[in-house]
């Protein structure tokens, strides 16, 4: 799925006016989608052109995201595919490093504490999850609404695990479009709220499995005359 190439005039990542050398950037990423997935059921991936120098800055963190946040997806035939793309890699020297970070990132005893039976503490690095969930967040809003938020914009991230209830706020969604075009790797919706400081609150669903909540609001909204704008941003409840 790839947006009307007249209707797109910069790039989403930097806001500034397509030219130079440019490529496409998919949004989520392709990875997220295992190579047996692809072939099997051909998902309409959505893509969006981009300076090419703008999406190289994120390819790392890409790589890192799913690779760390995979194994806490359990057991899901999506799941599995991305696994067997991932030992594929490192069978073929690809990714070692960051592999053998990703297991170290496993715990058993954190900080010393003795965890029950067969659990294990899993540590990752927020500031490169946050960051590729915010990218994702920014290119799927640019392709809705055609609008772009700067990287730095303030934002809170909160990932909920299988088998963990959601926040209330996640249920004030209940009424608001599923917008994934394959659930069972990656699932979207979002709403806005004008009377919480035009507050914007996403929900993500990946592999059909891990929820990733993203709460922000507009920052062009902070200077409009008349706005109250020293007031607390807060999430509807």
């Amino acid at each position: 799925m790839t947006i009307n190439k007249n209707n797109v005039r910069v790039c989403y990542l930097c806001n500034q006016p397509l030219d130079g050398e440019l490529n496409v950037d998919h949004v989520p990423p392709r990875q997220f989608y295992a190579k047996a997935i692809r072939k099997s059921h051909n998902p309409n991936l959505l893509t969006l052109r981009v300076h090419k120098r703008c999406n190289q800055q994120y390819q790392h963190d890409e790589d890192y995201f799913v690779n760390t946040l995979i194994p806490l997806a359990h057991d899901t035939y999506t799941v599995n595919s991305v696994l067997r793309d991932n030992v594929e890699k490192y069978r073929n020297r690809q990714q070692v490093g960051l592999m053998q970070k990703v297991l170290r990132e496993f715990d058993s005893r954190p900080s010393g504490l003795i965890l029950p039976h067969g659990k294990v503490a899993k540590r990752l690095d927020g500031q490169r999850v946050h960051r590729i969930a915010w990218k994702i967040v920014r290119g799927l809003y640019f392709y809705h609404e055609g609008k772009v938020f700067p990287e730095a914009t303030s934002r809170n991230l909160q990932i909920v695990s299988p088998g963990e209830r959601p926040p209330d706020v996640f249920f004030a969604l209940d009424k608001s479009p599923n917008l994934g075009t394959y659930p069972g790797v990656f699932d979207h919706r979002y709403a806005q709220f004008p009377e919480v400081h035009n507050m914007y609150f996403w929900a993500i669903l990946l592999w059909d499995r891990l929820i990733l909540l993203m709460a922000f609001h507009d920052p062009s909204e902070d200077q409009i005359p008349g706005k109250d704008n020293d007031r607390e941003a807060c999430i509807p409840t």
